[in-house]
């Protein structure tokens, strides 16, 4: 039966372990991406990203639309996003300017943040109406200025851009409008300027800047942040760019007529780090699959590839790209199915020392068992040996009989003992050795005083005194 249970569990121990493999590194069934404004690059990235999720994995993949990258973080915080897209350095420009870490604002925050990717650059745009007089960041005092929503990565930006030109918020009327607040805002003259950051395929930007037709149905042109070196010196989060000239529009005004000087920020996929390692595998290689990149428009991920792809990261690497980026490093084993049968193991492992116990104090119990047996059968020899002291004690008695049948006794004894046991225990066990030198040396006892007992018979006849009548 031991042989039969053996055999069958070492049958049934690759399924389980393979049921249990695949168990703890299932793919979820389905997965939030908290993508970005209405008409900004995130909403189209992150339908881009859900398609090729969903298309590639089989996960059913949800798109929230929000304010932008710091109510992301807030969302990814809270556990209610899987994957978000998000502009780096967003969460520390907050927390300087309001003294407030995001993770404070959710009290049951408990999910920790890990990069996956970068994605592209976001590159601030300062638009001005095409009526005003604004020439630089320094004209905006008084002036009608849109920040962005307030937990965007326009807003964060925005006042991290006026504080740097001395300019408070209070100093100029600023409005949190949408995308499509500020197009209709530029349409209507209610906006005198305002800052989007974000990546040059936006739809707003094309919408603002590419109209067709008259070049009177454009509403707004880019100027100048000057001094981007600066700013970027001073916040390493920020990177100093050039817009090209005709990036927008080159059919009838050029728009931009010349380069444009101003600054941009890493668009980063962040995720959860309790995620699947095996599934921000699969998300990595979608990234920097160029086929993706090139219907994404992502150049720059397009051109750097992997060494884009991990530069500069904010958060620690998700382990799930990690193992991308560096194949030659990746586990024997998945990191996942290695954290979630951490206890399994110790139960394992306990559960084997406890069994292996409960067999040693089962040996024991069992060998003392048969050392009680054993003391049944030595407790008889000594009663023999007792019984032998009796006889053959005085002179001329004739004790030969019994003295036999105590013999009988012994060698009888010895069979029924050494019956009892397998040669295995005879030999290892010192307690049948000692049995049976007991019953040799009893034997050996009861034999002599036989011998004796016959000497005597058979001199008896011989000694003084007798007639030889006695004799014969």
């Amino acid at each position: 039966m031991r042989r039969a249970a053996l055999v069958i569990l070492l049958i049934l121990l690759p399924l389980l372990v393979a049921w249990t493999y695949g168990f703890f590194t299932a793919f979820p069934d389905q997965l939030t991406i908290a993508g970005g404004p209405v008409g900004g690059r995130y909403e189209r990235l992150a339908a881009e990203l859900a398609e090729q999720i969903q298309s590639r994995l089989d996960i059913e993949v949800q798109v929230l639309a929000t304010d932008g990258s710091y109510e992301n973080m807030a969302l990814l915080n809270d556990g209610q996003a899987d994957l978000i897209l998000y502009q780096h350095g967003v969460v520390d420009m907050f927390a300087d300017r309001t003294g407030k870490d995001i993770a404070q604002s959710s009290e049951t925050s408990e999910v920790e943040v890990a990069f996956v990717s970068n994605l592209h650059s976001e590159i601030t745009h300062f638009l001005v109406h095409r009526d005003s007089a604004i020439e630089s960041p320094l004209d905006l005092i008084g002036k009608r200025v849109a920040i962005g929503r307030e937990r965007s990565g326009d807003s964060a930006i925005s006042q991290l851009l006026l504080s740097h030109f001395g300019i408070d918020i209070t100093e100029i009327d600023p409005f949190r409008f949408s995308y499509e607040e500020i197009e209709q805002g530029f349409a209507a003259g209610e906006l005198d300027a305002a800052f989007i950051t974000v990546g040059q395929g936006a739809p707003i930007l094309r919408r603002l800047l590419s109209r067709k037709g008259n070049a009177a149905d454009v509403h707004c042109q880019l100027r100048d942040i000057p001094y981007s070196q600066g700013i970027a010196a001073e916040y390493l989060s920020v990177s100093p760019i050039m817009i090209p000239a005709g990036l927008y529009r080159t059919r009838g005004v050029v728009e931009p007529a010349r380069p444009i000087e101003t600054v941009a920020v890493r668009s980063q996929l962040l995720a959860r780090s309790d995620l699947p390692v095996r599934l921000i595998e699969e998300v990595t290689h979608i990234v920097l699959d160029e086929s993706f990149q090139q219907q994404a428009g992502l150049s720059e991920l397009f051109t750097g590839s992997i060494s884009f792809a991990r530069d500069e990261p904010e958060f620690t690497i998700h382990q799930g790209a990690m193992n991308v980026f560096e194949p030659g490093y990746k586990p024997l084993l998945n990191t996942d199915f290695v954290e979630a049968t951490e206890g399994m193991r110790s139960f394992i492992v306990s559960m084997l020392i406890a069994a292996w116990l409960a067999f040693r104090w089962w040996s024991d119990r069992a060998r003392r068992s048969a050392e009680h047996k054993l003391d049944r059968y030595i407790q008889k020899i000594l009663e023999i040996e007792r019984k032998q002291l009796d006889l053959d004690q005085t002179a001329g008695s004739d004790d030969a009989a019994r003295l036999q049948n105590l013999l009988d006794e012994v060698t009888n004894l010895r069979q029924e003992a050494l019956c009892a046991f397998t040669a295995h225990e005879i030999n290892e066990d010192h307690a049948v050795e000692t049995f049976i030198t007991l019953c040799h040396a009893l034997s050996d006892k009861i034999n002599a005083k036989l011998t004796r007992q016959r000497i005597d018979s058979a001199l008896r006849p011989l000694m003084p005194g007798q007639t030889k009548t006695d004799a014969d």
